[in-house]
């Protein structure tokens, strides 16, 4: 069963507001100098019961030493996936698939046009799967229907490379990374097409930090429990 999680700052704060809120899985969001803290982020986090995937940082250059950093975060909280942009991954996915053979890395879809989206789900080794980005960048706001459409084509194909996704609440129009709640008819959608394919790993409430308190947070665990429930109540 998939798994609903925030995304934060591996800080303390940000662990007791997710943990209080309910949540129980959390996507990390890292930089060069928190990667050189791995070992302390580990033992904060080794101290909840989270589910966790890490974000590789978007941005370098990075040393080996933060590149160790990453691989034994990854390790050390059997993580679900490692996510990771596409020019982060040309330069440094084969120096972390020699670090850690068999390493999950998840390469997300950013800037994409359609014929795009096609070669980055054929060629990367896993996905993930950014619904935001996709129906903004790639389908310019189209329709829901289209935005629909076109989730279910790529898990038809591809379910089994997508290890990870990004479901902030989008509408048309609005600004980026909203808490899932926000869009609650599209989310309801894309999360019950992710149920029907077997996706069994973690869907992030991506959300700007604007969005990262209580309130917020127990919105959006209220909303993925009253879609378990409607799955239950209809199977």
């Amino acid at each position: 069963m998939l798994t609903l999680a925030t995304k934060f700052l591996p800080e303390r704060p940000a662990f007791e507001i997710a943990s209080r809120s309910g949540f129980r899985a959390a996507e990390f969001w890292l930089d060069g100098r928190l990667l050189l803290q791995s070992d302390l982020i580990a033992s904060i986090a080794k101290e909840y019961p989270f589910r966790y995937a890490v974000h590789f940082p978007n941005q370098g250059p990075l040393s080996q030493e933060a590149l160790s950093g990453a691989v034994n975060l990854y390790d050390r909280l059997d993580c679900t996936a490692m996510i990771i942009h596409q020019p982060m991954f040309d330069e440094y996915g084969a120096f972390l698939r020699q670090m850690r053979p068999g390493i999950d890395l998840a390469i997300e879809n950013h800037l994409l046009d359609l014929p795009g989206i096609e070669r980055w789900a054929e060629e990367s080794p896993g996905l993930t799967l950014d619904v935001e980005h996709l129906w903004l960048y790639t389908l310019q706001d189209a329709p829901l229907a289209t935005l629909l459409k076109h989730v279910d084509r790529l898990l038809a194909r591809h379910a089994a490379k997508v290890h990870h996704v990004h479901l902030p609440g989008y509408t048309p129009g609005s600004d980026e990374h909203h808490p899932i709640h926000h869009s609650p008819v599209m989310a309801k959608e894309v999360l019950t097409l992710l149920h029907q394919y077997g996706f069994g790993k973690l869907v992030v409430s991506e959300a700007n930090e604007l969005f990262q308190s209580d309130e917020y947070l127990k919105k959006d665990v209220a909303f993925f429990e009253d879609w378990t429930s409607s799955l239950a109540a209809h199977p």
